[in-house]
């Protein structure tokens, strides 16, 4: 096998193989013989079949593993000679071949780029310490209280009032048939803030008692998603089966131990506990946000086209299916509505920020030898499975036979891991902050957390995002 380096540009590298004609039949011939060991064929004995019928019956499966054998010893010397450290699969083109003549393979490599990791020390940022007051802590008690909902039965029989929740049979009627897409039954909670698809219904519960038969006569609105139903009068025939008025509860000892805690002192410092880690995570995301955007700026090395192109199009993907939904729905965010040369643009910058920090926190993990354990990814799964506790089984079992699902649970523990690392070396100033403070500092930075659209000053919106914005389709995340 002859190999010889035919180009370098950038990081793409070509190599010409030569595999001789005679080193070829040398080794179909070896297999021939060894796949004429274990076959059995009419009148003749195990391991005496003559060659010329070896050859007749499996010449064309002893060359192609011939092949594929040269091609990827060939590809496995090329990258263990030149220690060369793979973007992407490798691409190998036959250039020439025929029976008798040398085989010429064409070996084109897509390398990663040399990172020289400067000193940390040169970053400087700022790190919020969120202070949480006692009128805060107290405001979320009340709100606690308020928002802690139970019911109880009627003490004495009365009308339906604001806050009762009612249970009720119901039979549904679309253009004069029956209808059982509603379902038997349905619980309302009068003056609540979800939304029921009807909203005359709420108020024609109002002032009922128990036994009251209602009927709610509306219609479909136009634009329904169903175009079955659409534009259709309906017609709900309600029976109140059960109506219960919520338990008023008080901030005292009995509500702390309502919420799992032994007194209220414990519920109040549950609370600031949770409230700090709450908080604590944003101002996290906004350091880490900060540290990402300047380690951006501060490295710029060429970058693998193929990782850049892989990940603008799953980027891309994501786009125009959210984009796609949004304009379903009629909630298409007008700035993203735009040309799509100017959104690819965008995306593909985005795309190449992403690897850019990606590699360079590769490079990091790897120079430093940060890992994640077992144990890590083991409490990282479980995690997730405790997300679907009806399939947990399922869970493990999927993270069992998907390397890759676990490669993708364990890149963010690992992201975490080295930009800990890496804070721990750079110049960091503390800034103490209320939560108003907080939540003005993280708008526009941390996901979640847009920049309002009001006279109040705005966060200063980084260069580029580490994560695509998305349409505002309904139940999507920036």
């Amino acid at each position: 096998m002859q190999i010889s380096q035919l180009q370098v540009n950038g990081l793409k590298q070509e190599y010409k193989v030569i595999v001789a004609a005679k080193d070829i039949e040398k080794k179909v011939e070896e297999r021939l013989y060894a796949i004429g060991k274990n076959v059995r064929l009419p009148g003749f004995r195990p391991g005496k079949t003559p060659f010329n019928i070896l050859k007749q019956r499996y010449g064309g499966q002893a060359l192609e593993e011939t092949l594929n054998h040269a091609v990827n010893s060939s590809v496995g010397k090329i990258i263990k000679d030149n220690a060369l450290r793979q973007a992407s699969e490798p691409n190998v083109s036959i250039v020439t071949f025929d029976e008798g003549k040398d085989l010429e393979l064409k070996v084109a490599v897509e390398v990663l780029p040399d990172i020289k990791i400067q000193d940390f020390n040169t970053i400087k940022l700022e790190k919020l310490q969120v202070q949480i007051t006692k009128t805060e802590i107290d405001k979320k008690l009340d709100d606690l209280v308020i928002n802690h909902k139970k019911y109880q039965d009627l003490p004495k029989d009365r009308a339906t009032k604001q806050g009762d929740m009612l249970q009720l049979d119901v039979t549904t009627e679309v253009a004069g048939k029956s209808f059982a897409g509603f379902g038997k039954q349905m619980h309302v909670t009068l003056g609540s803030e979800e939304k029921l698809l009807f909203g005359n219904i709420e108020s024609a519960l109002e002032g009922v008692k128990k036994g009251a038969k209602v009927d709610v006569n509306d219609q479909f609105p136009e634009d329904f998603g169903d175009k079955a139903l659409a534009g259709k009068p309906v017609t709900f025939h309600f029976t109140v089966t059960k109506i219960e008025e919520p338990i008023k509860f008080k901030l005292d000892e009995a509500f702390a131990k309502e919420m799992g805690c032994e007194t209220l002192d414990n519920l109040q410092n549950r609370l600031k506990e949770s409230m700090e880690k709450e908080y604590g995570n944003l101002a996290r995301l906004r350091l880490k946000r900060h540290l990402l955007d300047n380690l951006s700026d501060l490295y710029n090395f060429d970058l693998p086209e193929t990782l850049v192109k892989n990940e603008f199009e799953g980027i891309w993907k994501r786009l125009q299916e959210e984009l796609a939904n949004a304009k379903e729905q009629g909630t298409l965010d007008p700035e993203d509505d735009r040309p799509e040369e100017e959104l690819k643009t965008e995306y593909e910058t985005i795309a190449a920020r992403r690897v850019r920090l990606g590699l360079l926190i590769s490079e990091i993990s790897r120079l430093n030898k940060i890992t994640v354990s077992e144990e890590e990814i083991r409490q990282a799964i479980f995690a997730e499975a405790m997300r679907y506790p009806r399939q947990m089984k399922e869970v493990f079992e999927f993270y069992r036979k998907n390397s890759q699902a676990v490669d993708q649970i364990a890149a963010p523990i690992l992201e975490d891991k080295v930009v800990d690392f890496i804070l721990a070396g750079v110049s960091l100033k503390e800034k103490k902050v209320n939560t108003e403070e907080l939540i003005e500092l993280i708008r526009g930075v941390v996901p979640g957390f847009e920049e309002e659209t009001s006279e109040k000053p705005k966060a200063k919106k980084p260069k580029t995002a580490t994560k695509p914005k998305t349409a505002k389709a309904k139940g999507t995340k920036e």
